[in-house]
Formats: structure tokens, sequence, C-alpha cells
């Protein structure tokens, strides 16, 4: 056997034995901390991509804690005509958003390296919307080119929402595990009033936007990819 194919089938055992002996944790480990990547879409989410930190108070209850993140950035162009000729303009929408995510765990016995669980969480969230309009305008029924008008429109928002888990752990190594999450997930977040400054041929005014609430639930919006450490 040569050098290289010593040298693989070194690995490869190295591998398989690292696996063999991989075991979910049942004491002695009582934290975990993981990365969640969300799989669902905007608006129904409780959780965003997150750090997750974890601490069991027995070998089958768990309090968690999660750190939400996340940001957008759209741009809306238009032209003068009809057809897509003429003069051009813009509409910029920026948001972005911070959340807290406490909550609770109950594993159940599962398998040597299979932790499944259920739990609920409840989330906190802010966060701001900006827009941003370059010979743009809004005309209440849709927006469209309007020559000379340029605004900022900055608005808070806030958000409140709670989920029914349901997940699991499965350890690829020694206190390493990955895993998956989904549930049931509802959410109302309420655009806070804000304020905008409109200039309309060199014209300067502000103003003030009314507040909105809006809410979504939905089975699966909590789907997320995680991959965590146990210590």
């Amino acid at each position: 056997m040569n050098m290289n194919k010593k040298v693989l089938m070194t690995v490869v055992l190295a591998g398989a034995t690292t696996l063999a002996m991989a075991q979910k944790p049942t004491e002695g480990s009582p934290s975990s901390l993981e990365v969640q990547v969300n799989l669902a879409g905007e608006g129904s989410t409780v959780v965003s991509p997150a750090l997750k930190y974890r601490y069991f108070l027995s070998e089958n209850l768990a309090i968690r804690f999660g750190l939400g993140f996340g940001g957008s950035k759209t741009t809306e162009n238009v032209t003068e005509n009809g057809d897509g000729t003429g003069a051009t303009g813009s509409r910029e929408v920026k948001t972005s958003n911070f959340n807290v995510a406490p909550g609770i765990e109950y594993h159940f016995a599962g398998t040597d390296r299979l932790s499944p669980y259920l739990g609920l969480a409840i989330a906190f969230g802010s966060g701001k919307t900006t827009e941003t309009w370059d010979n743009y305008a809004d005309f209440g029924d849709g927006g469209g080119y309007a020559e000379g008008v340029t605004a900022e429109v900055n608005s808070p928002v806030g958000s409140f929402g709670f989920a029914l888990l349901a997940g699991m752990d499965f350890y690829v190594a020694e206190n390493l595990f990955v895993g998956g999450e989904f549930g049931w997930a509802s959410t109302t977040t309420t655009q806070k009033e804000g304020d905008a400054t409109v200039t309309i041929d060199g014209d300067t005014s502000t103003g003030t936007t009314p507040e909105q609430k809006s809410s979504s639930s939905g089975f699966g919006a909590t789907a997320g990819l995680r991959l965590g450490w146990r210590f």
C-alpha cells in the first residue's frame, strides 16, 4: 500500500471511530451554544439567523436564550413613461431588526446520539425601516415617477411573537451536534409612528407617518438548520 492510500485509510478510520464513539452527553456538560440558519421567509418568523445558548437544568429539561438579527434592502426602479422610456426614479427600502427569544425545551429519551425535544419560545424584537425616494412619489394606490421629488422616511419597528417548537439534536462527534427545528409561530409587528422629510422642487417639508400593525402565523415558520457545541 502506497503512502497516499495509507494516509487516506487513516483519515477514514479516524472519522469512523469518531462517529462510532459519538454519544449525547448525560452529565457534566450542561451548556450548549449553537448557530441556527432560518429557512422561512420574512414576516412569519420568530427566530432569524441566530445564536442560541441553552442550559440543561436536568437530563431532560433545558432553558434557552436566542439572539436573532437580520436586514434587507430592496430597490424599486420607475420610469417617466409607461413603456420604460424617459427619465428614471427609484424607491429604496432598508430594514434592520434584532430580537431576543427566551424559551424552554423538554428532551425525550431518544437514542444514544439522538435527542428529540419539544419547546416553547417567546420573542421580543425591534428594528427600523428607512425609505429613500429619488424622483419618486407614493400616490396612495402605488408609487411612480415624480420629477423633482425626493424624500426620506424613517419608521421604528417593534415585534412580539411566540412559537411552539419541535426539534432534534444529533451528535456527530463528542459534544458536537447538528439538528433541525420547526413548529407553529405567531408574530405581531408594529411599524410605529415615524418621521418623513420630503423635498419637492427645492422646497422641503417634514411630517409624520401613521402607526401600522400586521400579524402572521403558520406551521413551519420557524424551520431552521442548527450546528452546536455542548460543554
